[in-house]
């Protein structure tokens, strides 16, 4: 009895560890249920046919279902206000339609940065009227633009009471599918017009008397690109007039006729290109196309809208193609060949992509839908896809780049489809490819594959060479059991899961793919509160001078121990640490950490001129070079003494030469990380004041498998970083061979876990220790 007695403390503690353990995974499986089944949902509506109106409404109100808001709605910024467009939650009669709200604090830094955020206990002030009188408010801000375009102020907010903050991984979600309704709301408004166009357009030619003709046109114009007031000059002689207005209310200007040439963008329309930008009485966006007959300008269509998205490519795409069919109509003399030219290049442009050519997302939902009809196996498989890191690319070389890599893209892709498939382009950087007549998820798979060996080449681009990888969601589909919008949705939702893997990755559609998917989501969202809870330390690698076998610096390394998964790998943590902007607070403890620890190194073993080196995100780099010095010099070291080492593929929006510059002036060294890994080497080492090369691991290992080959790309490196009087470091010594062989070729420094794995600091210092009682 006494026995036992002393054992039940024991037992009744491992029971409440198990306990508590299984409250914990049951939480887990509650949140994963939910995460999966809320992106399922909004897919599931985002993918459903209605019109834009109704889409919108639609997912507003999921939204607010699945995220506990109060209130939804879809808002553009005007100056100093924002102006509810759309809402769940609201009243029809609420001042925010007509008046706006103010834009708030966290608002204006959405609308600058173009970024998602939240935050908790919104002020009285900035909150919709429903909720001024709850204790306690939550929202979330999410910029409403598509991938390659540039965010105009239009945005989704979510409000919600007494709530939680809206964490991470739910403004991962929220930007996802705003992107998604944001592109498809797009894509049916332009389908919309197109369709209305094909319908109206023809019937211009009817009209005898000129002017009936453009009070027509003038109305078709302002109904077709859905601004506020539209008007058509007639050109004659050099001088424009006013021959049609849409809206009584239109400021034409003060003084008509006037030449032609003193209308915005004339230059423009003279050579027969549409103007957006400035009018010449205020700033309000305009669009002027010109209606051309034998290369001369004959007509002038104008609309003005107070949104500064209020004509992008689908509104300019529509009002040309009017303005087309006004030339027809205009020239009594035309053949109606030429009319009917015109409307069948019209059902064209309704059926297709007009950036690439291939089919759209209307055509593509028709094609699968036909395709699960009419397969001869009962089956049809769907590619979803999109291109890793395409904002890197676009926001570093421009738009204009952005469009013209989807070009070639598209080009290559064009090669992979065989004859009875279908390649899509549903906007951005998103891709569908249909395969005809599958028989399982082999021969999906193997498409798949087939468009990452297409992509696998770089892509020449604006001077340089750019690398270009897919993240792949695959679905197979069988006839009386699926239909286009649920292979679309779990499509994309496979993809989803396979950009949370990483890069370049193909994932197929099962309950396994969503909770890989949701338990990245997870991740990130507990790595957001990680500082915090003191779950990150720092590991130490000392860099040995390999003639000597001396430690003369150490490599700072984060690590990070999840109170339930154990030791997360930081090539798992880091780049989600990169893409929810949890970098910079995590590089600067990182940075202060390991300048603190050298600072107490130096104190006691002076003799040893210790250095360390640090890794640095671009993102650190672009808040500027005073952040970083100070938390150097905080520490008590010597800016000569810090190492920072930047990879080649560290993608930057900013030129951040100046911070770089600013930094090397004060001491700090530079070091080139995973030298010869990326196309842009050579072009890094003139961007950065490089004073070292880090000659990746991959090469040191091939130094043990071809003696010519590994041999001779590091001896190359070591050329490079000789000539340009640089340090070479050797990564990843694993075996005495490769220690061997740098030590031949004369390479200085190596770190490797043949020398010494990552160290606590305990045996960092106990390794330090017995290297001075050595000497």
């Amino acid at each position: 009895m006494a026995y036992g007695d002393a054992q039940t403390p024991r037992f009744e503690s491992e029971a409440e560890t198990l306990r508590a353990a299984l409250s914990r995974a049951e939480g887990a499986a509650a949140a994963a249920y939910r995460d999966t089944a809320r992106l399922i949902r909004l897919l599931t509506v985002i993918g459903t046919p209605s019109s834009p109106a109704r889409l919108i409404d639609r997912t507003l109100t999921v939204l607010s279902e699945v995220f506990a808001a109060d209130v939804v709605c879809i808002a553009e910024a005007i100056d100093d206000r924002l102006f509810v467009t759309a809402s769940c939650g609201l009243p029809e009669d609420d001042p925010a339609f007509t008046t706006g709200w103010p834009v708030g604090p966290t608002a204006r830094r959405v609308i600058t940065s173009g970024s998602a955020a939240a935050r908790h206990s919104v002020p009285v002030d900035d909150r919709p009227p429903p909720l001024r009188d709850v204790e306690s408010t939550s929202a979330a801000w999410i910029p409403l633009s598509g991938v390659g375009t540039e965010f105009a102020g239009d945005m989704l907010v979510l409000y919600r009471s007494g709530g939680d903050l809206f964490t991470p991984a739910d403004l991962q979600v929220l930007l996802s599918m705003a992107y998604r309704m944001y592109s498809a709301v797009e894509s049916r408004e332009r389908g919309a017009a197109i369709e209305r166009l094909a319908q109206a357009g023809p019937g211009l030619a009817r009209h005898l008397d000129v002017g009936s003709l453009l009070d027509e046109a003038v109305v078709l114009l302002r109904e077709l690109t859905g601004t506020d007031s539209a008007w058509v000059l007639t050109v004659r002689d050099d001088l424009a007039e006013v021959a049609a207005a849409a809206d009584t209310n239109v400021d034409t200007g003060t003084r008509w006729p006037r030449p032609a040439a003193e209308l915005p963008g004339w230059p423009r329309l003279a050579a027969g290109e549409a103007y957006v930008g400035p009018g010449t009485t205020n700033d309000d966006p305009m669009l002027l196309v010109p209606v051309m007959r034998d290369g001369t300008v004959i007509a002038v269509l104008a609309a003005r809208g107070r949104r500064a998205r209020s004509f992008g490519k689908s509104s300019v795409e529509v009002a040309q193609v009017l303005a087309s069919y006004l030339s027809v109509a205009m020239s009594n003399g035309e053949h109606y060949r030429r009319l009917k030219a015109r409307e069948q290049e019209l059902h064209r442009r309704a059926s297709r992509d007009p950036l690439t050519g291939l089919a759209n997302r209307m055509t593509a939902a028709q094609r699968i839908d036909e395709a699960l009809a009419n397969s001869p196996t009962g089956a049809a498989g769907l590619l979803f896809f999109d291109l890793d890191k395409f904002k890197a690319v676009n926001d570093r070389l421009g738009h204009e780049a952005g469009d013209e890599l989807i070009q070639q893209v598209a080009q290559r892709l064009r090669k992979v489809v065989r004859p009875g498939d279908m390649l899509a382009r549903f906007g951005g950087d998103e891709f569908v490819l249909l395969v005809n007549g599958a028989t399982d998820l082999t021969d999906v798979n193997d498409m798949g594959r087939r468009i990452q060996v297409a992509l696998a080449d770089e892509f020449p681009l604006r001077g340089e060479r750019v690398e270009v990888t897919a993240s792949i969601g695959a679905v197979l589909g069988r006839r009386g059991t699926a239909s286009a919008s649920a292979m679309l949705r779990d499509a994309d939702a496979a993809m989803y899961a396979a950009k949370a893997r990483g890069t370049g990755r193909l994932e197929v559609f099962d309950d396994e793919a969503s909770h890989r998917s949701i338990d990245r989501l997870d991740l990130r969202s507990d790595l957001s509160e990680a500082l915090d809870h003191g779950e990150l330390s720092v590991a130490y690698q000392p860099m040995v001078e390999l003639k000597s076998d001396t430690i003369r610096s150490f490599e700072a390394l984060a690590r990070w121990r999840h109170p339930e998964r154990g030791n997360v790998p930081p090539d798992v943590f880091i780049p989600l640490a990169e893409e929810t902007g949890a970098i910079v607070p995590i590089g600067a403890w990182v940075l202060d950490q390991a300048c603190r620890q050298l600072a107490a190194w130096q104190r006691e073993f002076p003799s040893e001129r210790l250095t360390m080196s640090v890794n640095i995100s671009a993102v650190q780099l672009e808040r500027g070079h005073g952040e970083l010095l100070d938390v150097i010099r905080a520490a008590g070291v010597d800016p000569a003494d810090i190492w920072l080492e930047v990879t080649e593929h560290m993608d930057t929006a900013e030129d951040i030469s100046s911070q770089v510059s600013a930094l090397r002036d004060a001491g700090v060294h530079f070091a080139l990380d995973d030298f010869g890994m990326s196309y842009s080497s050579l072009a890094y080492l003139q961007r950065f004041p490089v004073e070292g090369l880090k000659i990746d691991r991959a090469f040191v290992a091939a130094m043990g498998e071809s003696e010519n080959n590994g041999r001779g790309i590091v001896r190359a490196i070591m050329a490079v970083a000789d000539s340009l009087s640089m340090k070479a470091f050797a990564e990843g010594i694993e075996t005495p061979a490769q220690l061997d062989a740098l030590l031949d070729l004369g390479c200085g420094y190596g770190q490797g876990h043949l020398l010494s794995p990552p160290l606590s600091v305990e045996r960092a210092t106990a390794a330090l220790r017995a290297q001075r009682d050595r000497a």
